[in-house]
């Protein structure tokens, strides 16, 4: 048996993304993550933890070109995209699937994302939207 149990994000604000994980994904903080100023968050199954990153500055990646994105199942997709919203977030598209052009209303089904940091995310209300068996 292998699960996932832990991803990192390197972050050069690590107060803007842990508002972003937290108060705009939902993402529980745990706190901070010794020795370093890292800090951990988890969704109750996953730890994420944001790590300080000091080098040069990272260009955004465009989807289909990036290293890694991440996707998140959440209860309310309307309020969580509000909250994405609120926070100044960059939505990248309408359904994950289609990767549909904004038309400036809520997205239905799901949406993508940048973190703070450019990472892509997905994000869904539909728990089936991944494979797990």
């Amino acid at each position: 048996m292998i699960s996932v149990r832990h991803l990192a994000v390197r972050t050069a604000d690590l107060s803007a993304s842990r508002r972003f994980y937290e108060e705009g994904l939902g993402l529980r903080y745990l706190g901070p993550r010794p020795p370093s100023e890292a800090l951990n968050l988890t969704d109750g199954a996953i730890n994420l933890t944001l790590l300080p990153y000091d080098g040069p500055a990272r260009s955004a990646m465009p989807e289909g070109t990036e290293f890694v994105h991440f996707g998140f199942v959440v209860d309310d997709l309307s309020a969580t995209y509000r909250r994405l919203m609120d926070l100044g977030a960059h939505i990248v598209s309408e359904d994950i699937n289609q990767r549909q052009a904004l038309s400036g209303d809520e997205p239905q089904s799901s949406f993508k994302v940048l973190d703070p940091n450019g990472i892509v995310l997905d994000v869904t209300a539909r728990p089936d939207e991944w494979l797990v068996r």
